[in-house]
């Protein structure tokens, strides 16, 4: 069989990098105008990029055996995601991080996995990041990739894909979180 999952709306590729003081300094004083300064897309390069699709109430999950339509309730995708991501630099050096990218272009995305012997939705895992507190917005849930049974999906499809327009920069100051945790908050993103 063929389980096809497909979430429609909107696409995210948001970059975290850590960044020095003058690069903050800059950031902020350009805005947008700082994607214009290099090379095209350079705010992409690292391992700090999170693209995926976006799981919000503008978008549709179907989930598909073999072209037929199957019940599935997307609860779990959002029960997946994890708070982590901007975590990974508070024990660094690090003292600000910037977040550039996208979050609002139009397409789709389909995870097809082939030879698939029996559907059970309890099968699926999610790779989901919350990105609520980075991005001002309540459920902002950003899925990254999925699994069924174990196994990643054997293509992953983008479709129907429109423009998009670039968030303005946002400059963290680490230290701020640092002392945010030491005073018993915890940070949601």
């Amino acid at each position: 069989m063929e389980l096809c999952m497909t979430i429609t709306g909107r696409c995210c590729d948001l970059a975290l990098h850590p960044v020095s003081f003058s690069t903050a300094q800059k950031v902020r004083e350009e805005g947008r105008g700082i994607y214009k300064t290099k090379y095209l897309e350079w705010w992409r390069k690292g391992n700090t990029c999170t693209c995926g699709m976006k799981l919000g109430e503008d978008s549709m999950v179907e989930v598909t055996v073999d072209g037929k339509q199957m019940l599935f309730n997307p609860q779990p995708i959002k029960d997946a995601a994890v708070l982590l991501r901007r975590r990974m630099y508070l024990d660094s050096k690090a003292r600000f991080l910037a977040l550039m990218g996208y979050v609002d272009e139009v397409c789709s995305l389909t995870w097809r996995w082939e030879n698939v012997t029996e559907f059970n939705p309890q099968k699926f895992d999610f790779f989901v990041h919350r990105w609520d507190r980075l991005m001002h917005e309540d459920g902002f849930y950003i899925v990254d990739d999925a699994r069924y049974n174990g196994h990643f999906a054997t293509e992953h499809l983008w479709g129907e894909r429109g423009g998009h327009s670039m968030i303005d920069p946002v400059v963290i100051d680490l230290e701020d979180v640092r002392r945010e945790i030491q005073g018993g908050y915890v940070s949601v993103a």
